[in-house]
């Protein structure tokens, strides 16, 4: 698989001076990215740049889009200069980032919204839709997984997966025998590591959280401790499990994506960076 970044993960970074921030992910090595809502910019504007300077700055260090991020599918035609904007950059593929579920049918009926979004991008912008997980996902409704329903309800020719390795591990779950399960749906992973001193069980349906009830955008955020994240390497997932899983199913990606880091934005995307290159079957052009 080839190592990438979400920029959700130097976000106050791109914020805070767009170029420089592009530039110096790229000099670390990541040459594959994936977008994300910049609230601090234009809708659809997510590296804090013009298409056309953005597209400049990608084309001159050999940098690729893989993917993009949206927050919500309810109005896609309001979406429309987040596809033109990944389009112009090249890219081919939007995903949405998280989505929750009041019960089994709210889940089916999200299932036709997945494929009416995969066929709106697919129709107008010629791009593949994806979903990526949490660890909600994982919640059994009615004896199966979320996740299973979505994939027995969904398009294969219209919605994709991306397998967040963490959050799948806090849902309770093998990442890699989900990667194996799921092997013919995903596109990507994506990968940050559990702090070795969180003071807290990574199965988060062990203690913290009822798989009973319904698991709200609240609950989530309550769940969502910052000091259970760390740097790719430097904590307790194994990480080079995953990435085998990955290669023996196809997979071209693994994304890293920090939802929360105490370090510099800069300095925990090069430390995963450093990590990354000490595990085997990583490609690098």
């Amino acid at each position: 698989m080839k190592v990438g970044l979400q920029i959700y993960s130097v976000r106050d970074e791109v914020t805070k001076d767009p170029r420089g921030t592009l530039q110096k992910v790229a000099d670390l090595g990541y040459k594959y990215w994936e977008t994300c809502h910049m609230p601090a910019f234009p809708l659809g504007q997510s590296l804090g740049l013009p298409a056309k300077e953005a597209k400049e700055l990608l084309d001159a260090n050999g940098v690729k889009i893989v993917g993009a991020h949206i927050s919500s599918q309810t109005d896609l035609e309001s979406l429309a200069p987040v596809f033109e904007y990944n389009a112009a950059l090249g890219g081919t593929r939007v995903g949405l980032s998280a989505h929750f579920f009041h019960n089994k049918d709210d889940v089916l009926r999200k299932c036709e919204q997945f494929n009416k979004t995969g066929e709106f991008a697919k129709k107008h912008y010629g791009m593949r839709f994806y979903y990526h997980n949490h660890f909600h996902e994982f919640q059994k409704m009615d004896g199966k997984y979320v996740m299973d329903l979505i994939v027995e309800n969904t398009d294969p020719e219209l919605v994709d997966l991306q397998l967040d390795t963490y959050w799948a591990a806090r849902g309770g779950v093998d990442p890699a025998e989900m990667i194996r399960r799921y092997r013919d749906r995903l596109i990507m992973l994506h990968q940050k590591d559990f702090n070795k001193n969180a003071g807290e069980p990574i199965n988060l349906f062990e203690e913290r959280v009822d798989m009973s009830k319904e698991i709200t955008r609240d609950t989530y955020l309550e769940a969502r401790k910052e000091t259970s994240f760390a740097e790719v390497g430097t904590g307790v997932l194994p990480i080079q499990k995953y990435i085998d899983a990955g290669n023996e199913a196809g997979i071209p990606y693994i994304l890293l994506e920090q939802d929360f880091t105490f370090l510099n934005q800069m300095d925990s995307v090069r430390i995963s960076m450093e990590s990354f290159r000490k595990y085997s079957g990583i490609e690098w052009s």
